[in-house]
C-alpha cells in the first residue's frame, strides 16, 4: 500500500518553498478571473499583470508536480467590461 500524506497551506502560489519538488500529486485550483466584479474587483492592473501571476504560478506547480500527474484548472469564460455607447 502507498503511503499517503494531506497538507492544506495558505500561502502565495508564486512561492511554494514549502513543498518539495516533485512531490504534489493532483492540483486543483480555480485561480481568480480577470475583471470578475463578484470575487475580486479591480485585483489586477491590467491583463499582463494577471498573465505574469500565472507565469510565475506556472513555473512554482512545473517544479512541484510528479511527473505525469494531474493539475486541473476551474475556469470560467473571460469577463471584460464593456462600454455602453
Amino acid at each position: 500500500m502507498i503511503s499517503t500524506w494531506h497538507k492544506i497551506i495558505f500561502g502565495d502560489c508564486r512561492d511554494m518553498r514549502e513543498i518539495p519538488d516533485g512531490s504534489i500529486h493532483l492540483m486543483v485550483t480555480s485561480p481568480p478571473y480577470y475583471n470578475a466584479p463578484f470575487d475580486y474587483p479591480d485585483l489586477f492592473k491590467s491583463y499582463d499583470e494577471l498573465l505574469e501571476l500565472m507565469r510565475a504560478f506556472a513555473k512554482e506547480l512545473f517544479r512541484v508536480m510528479a511527473p505525469g500527474r494531474i493539475a486541473a484548472f476551474v475556469t470560467e469564460d473571460l469577463l471584460q467590461r464593456r462600454k455602453v455607447r
